[in-house]
């Protein structure tokens, strides 16, 4: 979900090779990677193994959503004698991403790779996956009880290509003990970009913080506040209609983003955290007293609760909203997704797969993970379980994302375009340069839009469609 470094030429260089092989296929008899017969998927095929099949996930979970779903692994390999799945951390995303990569190219994959919503077109370039839909359709599994946003935001045309786990939203998180020095109401955070600086404005002239946000220069947010004006990141509805082939920053939009994140940095009332690489600057900076709110994914609300919970920062009240932005427009779906390998699987190691992902697909997985975790349950009827009906009644801030995604205004998906990174890298990029060098936001959104637009077309261009 954060700004990913540029992509290491040795990896540039094996990813131009796998996509082309992915896109052109080989003469192996392997379907084509849209195709989504029920027979790729063999869901019976555990039927008569006699001893229990071994699977790994590659995964890039920390800290209590590594816990949980630790915790997820060993209650399945308990609960039945034909599956035994293991767990194997990998990194960050972007790491995750790059060691499927060179797997791909030649090394041992494993069954199930956890990939970022941002990697959704090289999953599929890469010709190295099994549509989750073939096994959707092969097992005749009902999907109606899943989030619509969800379901399509890893769909392209028809085709669903992961099955969904960890969905988050970007979220407000304010400190309310701050809130009250300022006078402000905790029950009522700011909703649109004038409220984030009006309170702000009253935070700091209070002394109730230094300043009234602490801010991440994040794509991420660009890409979500985008939405939020009802406004795509790519051209052809952002990469969902037909391949993206341009960015689209130089918008009206595009600019009041950049404008507003300049002009609160530079009005003292907000501190930029930079690129918050140990992603938890952002939410010190309101443990310390540097910044009253910030922006950070639901995914951190388990962790930051389980922070608070040990007593470290008795002057720190947690409140939760729905992120702020320049209208109170949709959001995007964030968070990854589970994919099926099919290069090289055994039919048993397929439906093993299968039948794990599904497994943590079930509104009782869900509610335990939302709850260890504070990503979304993704599952409607999950919301009626008491773990998730007595935490939401205990901490409100745990449904925020929920009903955010829910009742998002947003009629399209997330950004689907292969160098994903090269693009985030470029609005990064110019947002350190606004920030840091004093570039005009107008110039540095053109600086990006070039760079951006060069790396899409580069990458088509290796991509034979």
């Amino acid at each position: 979900m954060r700004p990913n470094r540029p992509l290491r030429p040795w990896l540039a260089v094996a990813l131009a090779a796998v996509l082309v092989l992915g896109a052109c296929g080989d003469d192996s008899g392997t379907a084509a990677p849209g195709d989504v017969d029920p027979e790729r998927c063999p869901v019976d095929a555990l039927d008569d193994v006699t001893a229990p099949v071994t699977v790994e996930l590659w995964h890039a979970m920390t800290a209590e959503n590594d816990t949980t779903l630790q915790a997820l692994a060993r209650d399945y390999n308990a609960s039945q004698d034909r599956v035994q799945v293991r767990l194997v951390f990998q990194g960050t995303y972007d790491e995750t991403a790059d060691k499927y990569l060179a797997a791909l190219r030649g090394g041992q994959l494993p069954a199930i790779v956890q990939l970022e919503e941002t990697r959704l077109q090289m999953a599929i370039d890469s010709g190295g996956f099994l549509p989750a839909q073939a096994c959707v359709e092969a097992a005749g599994y009902d999907l109606s009880d899943h989030l619509e946003p969800v379901l399509d935001a890893f769909t392209v045309e028809d085709v669903l290509w992961p099955m969904p786990f960890n969905t988050s939203t970007p979220i407000l998180y304010y400190n309310t003990t701050a809130f009250e020095r300022a006078g402000l109401d905790v029950d009522t955070p700011p909703r649109t970009f004038d409220e984030m600086r009006s309170f702000s404005e009253q935070i700091v002239s209070s002394g109730a913080a230094r300043s009234g946000f602490s801010l991440e220069l994040s794509a991420w947010y660009v890409e979500q506040w985008l939405a939020k004006a009802n406004e795509t990141l790519l051209d052809n509805d952002n990469g969902r209609t037909a391949r993206a082939t341009e960015v689209r920053l130089d918008t009206p939009e595009a600019l009041a983003i950049f404008e507003f994140v300049v002009d609160m940095i530079n009005d003292g009332l907000a501190t930029s955290v930079g690129r918050n690489v140990s992603g938890i600057d952002s939410l010190l900076a309101l443990a310390s007293g540097d910044a009253a709110m910030t922006i950070e994914t639901s995914a951190a609300l388990g962790s930051v609760y389980a922070v608070l919970d040990e007593g470290q920062f008795p002057d720190v009240g947690v409140g939760v909203g729905p992120m702020p932005g320049p209208d109170e427009g949709g959001v995007l779906v964030g968070g990854a997704a589970l994919y099926l390998v099919e290069r090289g699987a055994s039919s048993e190691q397929k439906a093993a797969a299968w039948d794990f992902v599904r497994w943590l697909n079930e509104p009782e997985q869900q509610a335990r993970w939302h709850a260890g975790t504070g990503y979304i349950p993704i599952r409607k009827s999950s919301v009626d379980l008491p773990a998730v009906a007595d935490l939401w009644a205990e901490r409100p801030g745990f449904r925020v994302s929920y009903d955010q995604l829910v009742g998002s205004t947003a009629d399209f998906g997330g950004p689907v375009v292969g160098p994903y990174r090269d693009v985030r890298e470029a609005i990064v990029t110019a947002m350190e340069r606004m920030v840091l060098q004093g570039v005009a936001p107008a110039d540095a959104l053109a600086t990006a839009k070039q760079e951006a637009d060069a790396a899409i077309r580069s990458y088509n261009a290796r991509v034979r469609e």
